[in-house]
């Protein structure tokens, strides 16, 4: 993991670093330079280069990496001047050390483009749709479930349900559609809604890095302004199942691809007057997960998926930066928000070449209209990280970190 590295001793090791001669790489779209450490001074950091023919334009965005004192430490910033042998850079605003990226990223040059491989662009199915987009693969195991078998599974979830909640059940959208506003909010944003007291108000913040529940906020904004004037129906639902002697409850969709496929329901009744925790928001989420992946092997929508086989659609997405190991991709708004921790195919154009591997999300956020999702490669060979290497930086570096 990055350590960012404080103001005081940012000085003390770019002084040291220009002090000693330190080896180290500047890198660029299509461009990497060995050079070293010369100067510091105010207003920034000067390189020997040593070499006139591969010049950096003023203001351009350059990545330094180097080694001080068997640590990796990096930085970005902007070029102030280049010259014959000599390249300054501006103060650096943050800088790092023990970075867990084995190649730092760069703005992408113009001839590398990529390509979502959505599988499911063109299944066409009579379920809600979701805001979020989920593979349908087997996840890490981690709550005990039995996956041995469909039947093993569901009533490992009943079993492991019933230890912590009065009620634990699913309920497929097979010929129908969700039934109340709790149903309909988990299954269009494709979250869980968590609410551990039905005379409470939801979470306000959301732990699960991925963005695993709904938040008070998300549940307001899909309202809309009209639940200030009309009410909440949500908060009315609630109070009402409060009324009949619900506790706590949670809604989780069944996710398949971008399709609410079905609800898993948890609750505590008067029986036991006990706040679910997030241990039920796990069990319920891996349960969905599973459930999903028996769904696509045993073909649970195999007349759907066999009309559509072999017309993967894709989605074009404007590369902000990438290294031989992963990328950071923008996508419009109007596409399902990729949940983290999927893995979708992808294809790379470089230089005219096609390459086609696999990424996983290892992270994604939202910016006005535009959904962001940064990838970590899975699957490139020895080559095309070398090729991939050759465009990035302008040379392969063969995996190379730092300096000279």
């Amino acid at each position: 993991m990055a350590v960012r590295i404080d103001r005081v001793e940012r000085e003390f090791i770019l002084g040291s670093a220009a002090e000693s001669k330190t080896n180290a790489r500047l890198r660029s779209a299509g461009k990497s330079m060995k050079c070293r450490v010369a100067t510091l001074s105010r207003e920034g950091v000067g390189f020997a280069t040593g070499d006139a023919s591969l010049a950096f334009l003023p203001r351009e965005m350059v990545s330094v990496s180097f080694e001080f004192r068997g640590q990796v430490v990096a930085f970005e910033a902007p070029v102030r001047k280049s010259a014959a042998g000599i390249v300054e850079l501006s103060l650096p605003e943050a800088m790092y050390r023990s970075l867990s990226r084995r190649w730092p990223r760069v703005s992408a040059p113009k001839d590398l483009s990529v390509e979502f491989l959505i599988p499911d662009a063109n299944l066409t199915l009579d379920y809600p749709e979701s805001a979020n987009w989920s593979d349908v693969e087997l996840p890490e195991l981690r709550e005990g479930l039995d996956s041995q078998n469909l039947k093993a599974l569901v009533e490992s979830f009943k079993s492991k349900a019933s230890e912590i909640a009065s009620e634990g059940r699913v309920v497929m959208y097979k010929e129908k559609g969700p039934s109340d506003i709790a149903e309909e909010m988990a299954a269009k944003l494709g979250r869980t809604l968590f609410v551990p007291s039905t005379t409470g108000s939801l979470p306000v913040a959301d732990p699960y890095p991925a963005g695993r529940i709904i938040t008070r906020e998300i549940a307001e904004e899909f309202e809309g302004p009209q639940s200030v004037a009309q009410g909440s129906r949500l908060s009315a639902y609630l109070l009402a199942h409060s009324a009949q002697g619900m506790h706590s409850g949670l809604w989780c969709p069944v996710l398949y691809y971008h399709y609410a496929v079905g609800i898993i329901l948890m609750a505590n009744g008067p029986e036991r007057p006990q706040e679910l925790d997030f241990g039920a928001v796990d069990l319920a989420w891996e349960f969905s997960r599973i459930l999903a992946w028996f769904l696509k092997r045993h073909g649970y929508f195999a007349v759907a998926e066999t009309a559509t086989q072999g017309t993967v659609g894709s989605s074009k997405g404007g590369i902000i930066d990438a290294s031989p190991s992963g990328l950071l991709a923008a996508l419009p708004g109007t596409n399902p928000a990729i949940a983290l921790g999927s893995v979708i195919r992808l294809r790379l154009i470089v230089k005219g070449k096609t390459i086609v591997c696999s990424g996983k999300v290892m992270r994604r956020y939202q910016e006005g209209e535009m959904s962001f999702c940064g990838l970590a490669f899975m699957d490139l060979s020895t080559q095309e990280m070398a090729e991939l290497s050759l465009d990035l930086y302008g040379e392969d570096e063969q995996f190379s970190v730092g300096g000279a």
